[in-house]
């Protein structure tokens, strides 16, 4: 049954239609409170009417920067009308870059000029003269956690650098920078050749003129549709791409948004072609800003008095699904929810993904699984307060992430097919309560036998102790997942017995919030936590598997080798120390009884 529905979803999704939502989304800059998401809004809510949604809405808040959602707070209304940096030797323009023809080269959140620009020195990372000045800042400068609040203590107009840049060295596209919401300066990102022409210019004791005009008028838009099932009583399925990004954002995340209205396409079609394709539970579709929008969502489940939406049964989020795999890089991932609550969403996630690519064999590519990592939307439902499944599809190693590079000419149309198809395949079983026992129990069997035969490979490039714990975890996995298809209970994996220390409780409001509780920490340790995430990204998926464990039974090192386990990797003392004692300080972890 589960064979013959990815194939009718692969049959009927509206690919022509699907590509052509990415092509129009990515003429928007759609910075996260801007005129250019708003109209992404109003696009997108079209879109889903015409795909057969009903109750399709658009809620609106104030883009001011304040907390609105327990610790998250909405972002700040910002957007570039005019954006042009030049850059001349004497009287020489040597260097023009407008924002409007070169996408990610003003940095979000930068400070506007006076009206009709402003004149400023150009000056080199270690000058002492910097008041007043550009500042051109090397990539192997920028890391450095302290560099803005240093410049603006020295009174630089703002700095311009090539450091985060994507690609290829044949391929140099401008990479994005974001600075904080009420930064006093300006930056630009170019890639390396032009920055090479403006350290040069600097030299020679260049200048340089800034244009920078910021319209503050925008709201926050999430917009919101709905594939009715029969009974209204029933725990909803929800779809969430985040809408927002720089433009192009083809793949992040224009494709995670054409691929869910696909999704809701191909249901309707269907719906329409076959009575038997209705369901018991709504599928409800989200659109909005990553993060934010969700916080807010969330709210009107848990933060009001009276609840003006209840919270789903299992979340599936689409974020980066359409890259050309040649070109970008990247395979397909399949990223799981955390462990802590057995779910049978990643077997049947990976189950329609794995048929997806049997049915495009012809075309190159390949799909894997990853542990979850909490980089997007669906970290929101980890939270133990919420504790909901979300899988995520998704591309997390493309060369041209947050970059110009991200066109549409990095999509790949049978990736948006594979894609749309396994969500679409995936959300309608779901909704219909799952597969029946027979072909579940056939789903599993054959996960399990992949997962412990991915696992020894995982085993074998680790300690032995290690390996041997990690296994007999993966098998407890499988147990658990064996029980879920036949209909009994399971449990979560325990932590190994016998580690003293007093337990950790977590103490925060709503769904985690990794930087907010940054806010919390002193700036010294802030830096050296900055500087640690800069080093390894994962070590943001280690602090949030932390402080999801933390569940007032569990101790230190237990959480810590729970989370080794569920990350599949072997965590060092070193970092392992930096990071928890880093939760303990902001005091969103606390260790003993209350």
């Amino acid at each position: 049954m589960t064979d013959t529905l990815l194939e009718d979803c692969l049959r009927l999704v509206p690919q022509d239609e699907v590509m052509r939502h990415i092509e129009r989304i990515c003429r928007y800059d759609r910075y996260q409170g801007s005129t250019g998401l708003e109209q992404a809004a109003e696009l997108v809510a079209e879109s889903a009417v015409t795909a057969g949604l009903t109750g399709v809405a658009i809620d609106r808040y104030p883009a001011d920067g304040k907390a609105q959602w327990w610790t998250w707070r909405a972002p700040v209304s910002w957007t570039p009308v005019a954006a042009v940096l030049e850059v001349y030797e004497g009287a020489v323009r040597v260097v023009r870059i407008d924002h409007a023809e070169q996408p990610f080269s003003i940095g979000t959140y930068s400070a506007p000029t006076p009206p009709g620009g402003c004149d400023a020195r150009l000056v080199r990372v270690g000058d002492t003269a910097v008041r007043g000045a550009l500042v051109v800042v090397e990539r192997a400068d920028f890391g450095n956690a302290r560099l803005l609040r240093e410049l603006q203590t020295a009174g630089a107009v703002g700095f311009v650098t090539d450091a985060p840049w994507k690609g290829t060295p044949e391929e140099p596209h401008a990479g994005r920078i974001e600075l904080p919401p009420d930064s006093p300066l300006s930056a630009f990102s170019v890639p390396p050749p032009q920055l090479a022409r403006i350290a040069a210019a600097a030299v020679r004791r260049g200048h340089a003129r800034l244009t920078i005009e910021i319209d503050r008028s925008a709201e926050m838009p999430v917009v919101s549709g709905v594939l009715p099932g029969t009974d209204p009583e029933a725990e909803e399925i929800w779809l969430t791409a985040h809408l927002c990004h720089p433009r192009p954002g083809a793949n992040d995340n224009a494709s995670g948004v054409a691929a869910t209205l696909g999704v809701a396409a191909t249901l309707s079609a269907a719906r329409k072609a076959r009575a038997s394709f209705g369901t018991r539970a709504s599928i409800r579709f989200f659109w909005a800003p990553e993060f934010l929008g969700q916080a807010a969502v969330l709210h009107q489940c848990l933060g009001e008095s009276v609840p003006r939406q209840r919270l789903p049964r299992a979340v599936i989020n689409l974020d980066m699904v359409g890259e050309d795999q040649a070109q970008c890089g990247s395979p397909f991932v399949v990223e799981r929810p955390p462990d802590l609550i057995p779910s049978l969403l990643a077997p049947l996630a990976e189950h329609y993904v794995d048929q997806a690519f049997r049915n495009t064999a012809t075309h190159s590519g390949a799909w894997q699984p990853s542990p979850f990592l909490g980089f997007s939307d669906h970290a929101l439902f980890a939270n133990p307060g919420i504790a909901r499944p979300g899988v995520q599809f998704c591309h997390p190693a493309d060369r041209f992430n947050h970059s110009a590079g991200d066109a549409p000419d990095k999509v790949s149309r049978i990736e948006m097919l594979r894609s749309t198809a396994a969500a679409a395949a995936l959300a309608q079983t779901l909704a219909r309560s799952g597969p029946d026992t027979a072909d579940l129990g056939t789903i599993v069997g054959r996960w399990c036998d992949r997962e412990r035969t991915r696992a020894r490979k995982v085993a074998a490039g680790r300690s032995a102790e290690w390996g041997r714990r990690y296994l007999t975890r993966v098998d407890s996995t499988c147990a658990a997942m064996t029980l879920l298809a036949s209909g009994r209970p399971a449990h979560q994996p325990q932590p190994s017995p016998g580690q003293e220390g007093p337990p950790v409780k977590a103490h925060w409001a709503g769904p985690l919030n990794v930087r907010a509780m940054m806010t919390d920490l002193s700036p010294r340790t802030r830096d050296a936590l900055s500087d640690l995430v800069t080093l390894d990204k994962h070590c943001l998926a280690m602090l949030f598997h932390f402080a999801i464990r933390a569940d007032g039974h569990r101790t230190r090192a237990e959480i810590i080798d729970d989370t080794s386990f569920a990350l599949e990797r072997e965590i060092g003392s070193a970092v392992s120390r930096q990071l928890f004692d880093a939760l303990l300080e902001s005091g969103w972890l606390r260790e003993g009884s209350d």
